[in-house]
């Protein structure tokens, strides 16, 4: 089993994140890419039933934070962001090879105090890399605006196929013509869903103005000035760090030692109950049971009838 098969419970909370190859800036915030990226994120809620909390892109890589319906409707998910972003990404800067460095990595969030620092940690991106000064500065898209205000978040879906025929039948074509405008749809973090709008616009509120003391107090102590938006929007998207960070994923996201002991024995016994069912399915028992809500593995390979399987390739 070269990956570890992905298993969410209905409901659970998680953080995904995915980054772009070699580190480069191929989502460099720009008017149109910030337009293209909330009317594929919009699409893609509306397609798959996604509960969204929170999000933010960066010039290399995305954070989400949403509620899983099911590990089939996140992976229908990722499935369509990712591959409509890598296309439109690597359409705007010219880009013609594979745009992710990998599949996307996906952590449930345990608990709310592990929500709260989850949430800090994604909106505290901009100013932690030292771009800008304050959370609200960050040039890309993100759903920051939207918690502090309430304001929509829309963006537009570009048929390309459309502006295709049209450009092959000699028809002048709009930016717009074939654009259908789709909303991101944000629900509140679990742990806050019963509090009184204003309430939670004021953790916000509050949890931005600490991420901005921080961040001066940091910048402060090392003698630096952020970079600034504008240094981010005129970044070439195909540099790319020399080093880019590196570290490795936890199974889970928690602030209690318990609850992360429960969480990897509930795992391990579905990997142990996987691994089994799919020795037997890949050894011809193709009616094995799998464990509920997983992917089972594809079917080994049927050949020819009639056509002996030990021939020799020609």
């Amino acid at each position: 089993m070269a990956r570890s098969p992905r298993h969410f419970l209905p409901g659970m909370v998680v953080e995904v994140t995915l980054r772009v190859i070699h580190g480069r800036f191929l989502l460099r915030p720009s008017d149109d890419l910030n337009e293209i990226v909330l009317g594929i994120l919009g699409r893609a809620q509306e397609a798959c039933g996604i509960r969204l909390h929170a999000f933010i892109f960066m010039s290399n890589h995305y954070h989400l934070i949403l509620t899983v319906p099911d590990t089939e409707a996140l992976a229908r998910f990722e499935c369509y962001l990712n591959g409509n972003l890598a296309k439109e990404a690597g359409r705007l800067h010219g880009w013609k090879e594979k745009v992710w460095s990998r599949r996307y990595t996906a952590i449930p969030i345990l608990d709310d105090v592990a929500m709260v620092q989850r949430l800090e940690y994604l909106l505290s991106h901009g100013c932690k890399e030292g771009l800008v000064a304050r959370p609200q500065d960050w040039p890309g898209a993100s759903s920051l605006q939207a918690m502090l205000t309430g304001e929509p978040i829309r963006g537009y879906w570009f048929n390309r196929t459309a502006e295709w025929y049209a450009r092959r039948r000699g028809t002048s074509v709009d930016k717009y013509a074939f654009a259908t405008e789709h909303e991101v749809e944000l629900s509140p973090l679990p742990c806050w869903e019963r509090l009184a709008e204003d309430e939670y616009r004021r953790r916000i509120q509050a949890m931005v103005r600490e991420i901005e003391a921080k961040t001066h107090a940091s910048n402060r102590d090392a003698g630096v000035l952020p970079l600034g938006a504008l240094h981010v929007l005129a970044e070439d998207p195909h540099r790319h760090p020399d080093d880019p960070a590196r570290s490795p994923a936890p199974r889970c996201h928690t602030s209690l030692a318990s609850l992360r002991r429960e969480y990897l024995a509930a795992y391990y016994a579905f990997i142990d109950v996987y691994v089994e069912a799919s020795a037997l399915f890949r050894s011809g028992k193709l009616d094995t049971e799998f464990p509920a809500d997983c992917f089972p593995p594809s079917a080994p390979y049927k050949g020819i009838a009639g056509l002996p399987t030990d021939r020799a390739p020609p």
